[in-house]
């Protein structure tokens, strides 16, 4: 019996690997090219004031100014975070209006949904503001890495050992 892993091809080409781990090696390449943890804490901010309100004591603060507040900075926060994932060109703008947001949310929104949330728009604020990407480093298209993994297929292919074939080929008995 053959355990299939994420490492383990399970088609016959040996050098090709699984569509999970094909995927994860994309997604890393994604994520090194932009300011990913200070997305990841925008938007989490924007969830915790948005859910901030309906929490199990929400009738309390749900009425009046706090809750609709908490709504649009929730959302402003949720659209921040994907700005810098998306466009990290506009991740300046971004980190700033994250924080100015954070320090809005404090006196409107129940303490900056309970001050995790101010906390979290914070952080991610000022990681956006901050991040540059690596100097010289441009990610390349999916074209271009296609183009560097076939130029780099024969040399693979070189590397195999050889087998050899008898010709006679064994079918087992059902």
């Amino acid at each position: 019996m053959t355990t299939h892993t994420f490492d383990t091809p399970t088609s016959g080409d040996a050098h090709r690997p699984s569509a999970a781990v094909r995927f994860l090696h994309a997604f890393r390449h994604w994520r090194k090219g932009r300011p990913f943890p200070a997305g990841l804490l925008i938007i989490l901010a924007g969830v915790e004031l948005w859910l901030a309100p309906l929490s199990s004591i929400g009738t309390i603060m749900h009425e009046g100014i706090g809750g609709v507040s908490a709504f649009f900075i929730g959302m402003l926060m949720l659209m921040f975070g994907l700005t810098v994932w998306v466009a990290p060109a506009y991740r300046v703008f971004a980190g700033i209006a994250s924080i100015l947001l954070g320090l809005i949310a404090l006196p409107a929104t129940n303490l900056g949904g309970f001050v995790i949330g101010t906390l979290l728009a914070l952080t991610g604020g000022s990681l956006a503001t901050s991040w540059t990407p690596r100097p010289g480093w441009d990610a390349p298209t999916y074209g271009e890495r296609r183009r560097t993994r076939a130029e780099q297929a024969p040399a693979r292919a070189a590397d195999l050992p050889e087998v050899e074939n008898t010709g006679v080929v064994e079918r087992p008995q059902v």
